[in-house]
């Protein structure tokens, strides 16, 4: 053969040899990155280009997809991007990257044309659930509910916001737009207390603050409002007003202590009559009788002209005459009240008189006192009283024994312990209900309600308890006593059976009294009945909204049904008040709150038996250390 020909057969596979090698996806990727704006790069129509390539080679690649979205969208193609920015979420549809870029991107196509606003909220809400943290998600989403007027949603949005970046001021104040729209408590409180928590909180914030505080007030929820006000007051810290506002809250949840102090610097700031007033009145309910008394004579000679009801001449004259009968000093007291009484009829200030009149034994004056309290005063609770006695006529025979004598001393008895009730003052009020039970056997099972209701006051419970077992001899059908024994018995971890039997027939006769049904749930829960215990605990919120104590119990029963979102929104209202073991239910929230995220946070499946009441402990018979009011 020719050697030209040889060699021409040897090299004839070598085209084959020339040929380019395959692809590598993964190198045009990097390429295509870096091409990218915000890979650094000036071509994104070029990275396009290389990214669909790759498209070509591994379809299936959910970031390839996601790659050539961002690319287009670069080049201004928002329509052209979407396409493919679905198709990366299809493929991958847990990737919180992709969710993120499809929500984002519908975003931008609804800021330009409001059509697109239904599908940019679905898409972002995709995107909140696998990127819970990620704020700026979260106020796009805010955004468009906002145009879409779902206030629901944007309210959710905008709070999210503000907890994961708090000092994104704007995210609080449109929370707070939305949560006064749909006048959602919870949520304005959080956001105007966020608003005031920082160093330099705008004026305008401040007075959202201050306008929340005078709300909550009105509505009760003065735990709230004494943290609002003191927030205040660390920002104006020279304002006599916030002061003065803190020591009346605190009076109203008898803290006098803390009343005294917090008036007291009031006064230092800015001195008022109305400050001086809540002063004097603070000191009585402390007991200090004597210095409210020097605080009262110095104050009435500047009541003479007010216009304020609440601190007016006349109840400066009722407060005074109060703390001399209080002190025994119904001599000094009964010229007073003479001159007072001539200077304007009142029914008040008509009781302490005739209990004047009946202290110093002036039986004739008495006699004429009550005859004439009773038809002119008869919805004043003394004269009710009076009007009750046997012969309630008053002629002479009947005040010439010496059993009306008793009567009148018992009537007398039982004013004092209920005023030094009034101003919590337990020990006294013991006191006088015993003298008041020693003068007479009238009204027996009123007198031995309030000795019982002292005993529990001062912690005597088991002497409480042996008083409304004597109270039940006497009148066994009386409602409040069948409540207040029965719940005593829950409490003490008496018969449960008995005390169900006594709650019940107070119900029966009671069925709209707030604070029994709030009983009668109670001890449903405690026979483990929990379905009929949240029945019943919630009609008692609804006849006795303001009771933490019903909130407290109503928590519990639905932690018990295992609905601990539920439980965490009535502990909520708990602590919107103020109680005993306030701290106690806020450290058991924390903890349930824990447990509950703790919960979202895990792989859905099947739920742990028990697991909510595993997460915080429910409180059983004898673990409840809130304090129940006695009717």
């Amino acid at each position: 053969m020719h050697r030209t020909a040889a060699l021409l057969l040897t090299l004839s596979p070598l085209p084959a040899l020339c040929q380019a090698p395959p692809e590598d996806p993964r190198a045009l990727l990097l390429q295509a990155r870096s091409m990218q704006r915000r890979g650094g790069g000036d071509d994104p129509a070029g990275a396009a280009q290389i990214y669909k390539r790759v498209i070509a080679l591994v379809p299936a690649s959910s970031e390839a997809h996601l790659r050539l979205s961002e690319a287009i969208e670069e080049t201004g193609d928002m329509e052209g991007a979407l396409a493919p920015a679905r198709k990366a979420l299809a493929l991958e549809p847990k990737s919180p990257e992709a969710a993120a870029h499809l929500g984002l991107l519908q975003y931008r196509r609804a800021m330009a044309a409001s059509s697109a606003l239904p599908e940019a909220r679905v898409d972002l809400q995709k995107a909140t659930e696998l990127l819970p943290n990620d704020a700026e998600v979260w106020a796009r989403l805010g955004e468009v509910s906002e145009l879409l007027k779902d206030s629901e949603l944007a309210l959710r949005a905008w709070l999210q916001v503000g907890r994961l970046r708090p000092a994104i001021t704007v995210a609080w104040e449109r929370a707070l737009i939305q949560a006064k729209s749909l006048d959602r408590y919870e949520a304005r409180r959080e956001a105007a207390m966020a608003l005031c928590s920082g160093k330099n909180p705008d004026p305008r914030h401040l007075r959202m603050l201050d306008e929340l505080s005078r709300e909550q007030i009105k509505l009760g929820y003065l735990a709230h409002a004494e943290e609002s006000f003191r927030l205040l007051g660390r920002h104006l810290p020279q304002s006599a007003e916030i002061w003065e506002n803190v020591a009346l809250i605190q009076v109203r949840t008898a803290r006098f202590e803390a009343a005294l102090v917090s008036l007291r610097q009031a006064e230092s700031l800015k001195p008022s009559d109305r400050i001086a007033f809540n002063l004097a009145l603070t000191l009585m309910n402390l007991g200090r009788f004597q210095e409210a008394e020097a605080q009262w004579k110095a104050l009435l000679p500047k009541l003479a002209g007010s216009s304020d009801e609440t601190i007016s001449l006349q109840n400066g004259r009722i407060f005074l005459g109060n703390c001399l009968l209080l002190q025994g000093r119904a001599a000094e007291a009964l010229p007073q009240l003479n001159a007072w009484r001539a200077a304007k009829d009142d029914g008040d200030l008509s009781t302490l008189r005739a209990e004047a009149l009946i202290a110093l034994q002036d039986w004739k004056g008495a006699r004429a006192a009550l005859k004439e309290g009773i038809a002119r005063y008869p919805k004043t609770a003394f004269f009710i009283q009076a009007a009750a006695i046997p012969t309630a006529q008053f002629d002479e025979s009947f005040f010439s024994k010496k059993e009306s004598r008793g009567a009148l001393q018992q009537l007398y008895y039982e004013g004092l312990a209920n005023a030094f009730a009034e101003f919590r003052q337990w020990g006294r009020c013991l006191d006088y209900a015993q003298r008041a039970r020693g003068a007479s056997k009238l009204r027996e099972s009123e007198l031995l309600l309030l000795q019982s209701n002292a005993l529990d006051q001062l912690n005597r419970s088991d002497e409480a308890m042996q008083v409304l077992r004597e109270a039940q001899k006497i009148d066994p059908a009386n409602s409040t006593l069948q409540n207040n024994l029965g719940y005593l018995l829950l409490e003490k971890g008496g018969d449960l059976a008995e005390a169900a039997g006594l709650i019940e027939a107070a119900v029966k006769q009671d069925p709209q009294n707030g604070s029994v049904l709030d009983s009668w749930g109670w001890v449903l829960f405690k026979q483990g009945r929990f379905e009929d215990s949240e029945k019943a605990l919630r009609k008692a919120s609804e006849l006795n909204p303001f009771s933490p104590e019903t909130r407290k119990h109503l928590g519990e029963a639905l932690l018990k049904l295992n609905r601990p979102e539920e439980t965490v929104e009535q502990w909520e209202r708990a602590l919107a008040f103020v109680f005993p073991d306030r701290r106690a239910l806020d450290k058991r929230l924390v903890e349930l709150r824990a447990e509950i995220a703790k919960r979202h946070s895990q792989p859905k499946g099947p739920a742990p038996k028990d697991a909510a009441r595993d997460g915080a402990k429910s409180e059983t018979a004898g673990d409840d250390d809130g304090e129940k009011d006695p009717e």
